[in-house]
């Protein structure tokens, strides 16, 4: 728990409504939370507070993890409302990203908008692209110095792009040199994860079929959590963050040996 929270304690923390609209702040300012602090800050006992995540947990607020509890990912909406959102966030990221490519290599494009704005940000070099995203393929149109494939499917207009058994019988033939994977969470213990569960299982198989797994991540993904885990945190090759992510996070990160890249203020 961030020591620097400024949330103000509840006036009765003998009303699990009040401790838990508490709760729900320090989970949107921190993106996890501790029982054993939550129990010294409130006055209440662990178990006030255990049923207090609990509840929590079952509205959707929160996962449970050993000893408390990290905020679910909020959810966005659809791929084309997403696209509209941090922008200038996402191009930043992008151009750190791209960064980590070298002439002749074999990229996969997962599906995702920051992923979006790596596809309009790559360098004018030789390089063999797959992807399952519309919208990225569109993006490549025109760019002859890209061997592009689509990979064919079921689309699915919540991500913007192809899932499902066709699509996975394509990359199964696939080895890609670098992959950059979407999420839409990103923890220390929960790792990787997403809110689809067709979706996970599409970006477990990329995980495994890729050399190497690279992600660019805005600052609210960070400490947070989705129903379907695709990976955890300490077998991500590289992540990209930005500048100003938040401190107590980026330690957390560090501390966790990923290998984190900056994006440029």
């Amino acid at each position: 728990m961030n020591s620097d929270n400024t949330l103000l304690r509840p006036g009765n923390t003998s009303l699990p409504s009040e401790r838990q609209h508490y709760i729900r702040q320090l989970l949107l300012q921190d993106g996890r939370v501790l029982a054993t602090e939550l129990a010294q800050t409130l006055g209440v006992s662990e178990d006030s507070i255990r049923r207090d995540l609990r509840e929590l947990a079952a509205s959707g607020a929160c996962k449970r993890v050993y000893g408390g509890a990290v905020a679910m990912t909020p959810n966005t909406g659809s791929f084309s409302e997403r696209s509209h959102e941090h922008v200038a966030s996402k191009a930043r990221l992008a151009a750190a990203a791209v960064q980590l490519l070298q002439p002749g290599q074999f990229v996969f494009l997962d599906s995702g908008t920051t992923n979006l704005e790596i596809a309009r940000a790559l360098p004018d070099m030789a390089l063999t692209i797959a992807t399952n995203s519309i919208p990225i393929a569109a993006a490549l149109l025109g760019r002859q110095q890209f061997d592009v494939t689509l990979v064919g499917g079921r689309m699915d207009h919540r991500i913007g792009g192809t899932i499902g058994t066709a699509a996975a019988l394509e990359v199964q033939a696939m080895r890609p040199d670098i992959c950059f994977l979407g999420t839409c969470s990103v923890d220390i213990e929960l790792g990787i994860g997403t809110t689809i569960a067709e979706e996970a299982a599409f970006k477990r198989l990329l995980v495994r079929q890729c050399s190497q797994i690279v992600l660019a991540v805005t600052n609210q993904k960070l400490g947070t959590a989705s129903p379907f885990a695709v990976m955890p945190l300490n077998e991500v090759s590289r992540l990209v963050i930005e500048a100003d992510a938040e401190p107590h996070k980026v330690q957390q990160l560090q501390g966790s040996g990923v290998p984190l890249l900056f994006a440029a203020d």
